[in-house]
C-alpha cells in the first residue's frame, strides 16, 4: 500500500523523531525513505545537506534505502512537499509534530496547509511518540459521524498492510439518564461500534475488533486507550463531527497527536466528497 515515504525535516532534533518512526515503518512494509529539508536560498543548500548527513550517520540502527533532498522554496513548505508527493505517487509523508525550524511546528501552519492541499493522509508524529515495531493494534477512531467513519477502509488496508488487527474505538461523552422506554446508552453505544466492524470484516475479509470509550476528553480517552493496548497506529479522520470539523486539523485530532505514544495517521475527507460518499462505497484493498 505505502511505496514510499517522505519526511520532512527543518533542522531541528525534534523534526528528526518522524525520521525514527519512518525507519520502523519502512522496514515493517519493505518501502523506502526520502528525506526533504526545504531551504529558502541556495546559499543554505550545503549547510542543510551536512545537517542531514550528520543526523543520518547518527543512526546506525536501520536498514533501508534513504535518499537525501534539498528543496530551494518557490511556494511554501507545504507546497514543496506536496510538489513532492506529485512526483512519488503512493508515498506518504511522515511528519513530526513539534518541530522548531523555519518550517514551524508540524501541528500549526504546515500541517494545515498540507491538509488543505493533499487529499492523501498525513502520518503525524507526536512529541511523545515511541518508535516500535509497527506489530501493534491499528485504533480508529469514529465518533457517529460518517465523515469519521471514512478512515475506517484506510485503517483495516493499514492492518493489512502492516500484517495486523483493526480496532475501532468510539469515545461516548457522558449522557443524561435515558428514558425508561430507551435502551440504556452503553447499550446503544456498543450497538453502533459492533454494526461498523461488522460492515468492516464483511468488507475487507479480516476479523475487527471494537471498544467504547468513556470521558469527558476524548483526546485523552484515545491516546490512552492506544497507550494501554499497545497500539501502533492511530487513524483519524479530520472533518467528523463532535469538534473535528472546526478547523483543517480539529482540536480533538491534534490533541491525540500531543498526548499519544503512537503515530496518528490523519485523513481529510474532500469537501466535494462529503456528501455522496459513505465507508459502504470506499474498497479496501486487501
Amino acid at each position: 500500500m505505502v511505496q514510499h515515504l517522505i519526511v520532512p525535516v527543518d533542522g531541528s532534533p525534534e523534526s528528526w523523531t518522524g525520521f525514527d518512526v519512518a525507519c520502523a515503518l519502512a522496514a515493517r512494509c519493505d518501502t523506502d525513505i526520502r528525506v526533504v529539508h526545504v531551504a529558502f536560498a541556495p546559499s543554505e543548500r550545503g549547510a542543510a545537506l551536512d545537517v542531514i548527513q550528520r543526523e543520518i550517520d547518527r543512526r546506525t540502527s536501520f536498514d533501508v534505502p534513504v535518499t537525501l533532498e534539498v528543496r530551494i522554496a518557490h511556494d511554501t513548505v507545504a507546497g514543496e512537499l506536496d510538489q513532492v508527493l506529485d512526483l512519488h505517487p503512493g508515498a506518504i509523508i511522515v511528519m513530526a509534530s513539534h518541530g522548531k525550524g523555519r518550517s514551524a511546528a508540524i501541528v500549526g501552519s504546515v500541517t494545515e496547509d498540507m491538509l488543505q492541499r493533499s487529499f492523501g493522509p498525513l502520518l503525524l508524529v507526536g512529541p511523545h511518540t515511541r518508535p516500535d515495531d509497527f506489530s501493534g493494534l491499528v485504533l480508529v477512531t469514529v465518533d457517529g459521524s460518517e465523515e469519521s467513519e471514512f478512515a475506517l477502509p484506510l485503517a483495516a488496508a493499514w492492518a493489512t498492510d502492516l500484517r495486523t488487527s483493526p480496532w475501532i474505538v468510539n469515545v461516548a461523552r457522558p449522557a443524561n439518564p435515558p428514558a425508561i422506554s430507551q435502551p440504556p446508552a452503553d447499550t446503544l453505544e456498543t450497538a453502533y461500534t459492533a454494526r461498523l466492524a461488522r460492515q468492516l470484516e464483511s468488507v475487507s475479509g479480516h476479523a475487527v475488533g471494537f471498544d467504547e470509550l468513556h470521558g469527558k476528553h476524548a483526546a485523552n480517552a484515545v491516546a490512552e486507550y492506544a497507550t494501554t493496548h499497545a497500539a501502533s497506529l492511530i487513524v483519524a479522520s479530520s472533518h467528523g463531527r463532535s469538534g473535528l470539523s472546526r478547523l483543517a486539523m480539529g482540536s480533538v485530532v491534534s490533541g491525540i497527536v500531543r498526548r499519544a505514544t503512537c503515530p496518528v495517521l490523519v485523513v481529510r475527507l474532500p469537501h466535494a466528497e462529503r456528501a455522496r460518499t459513505t465507508p459502504a462505497a470506499a474498497s479496501v484493498q486487501a
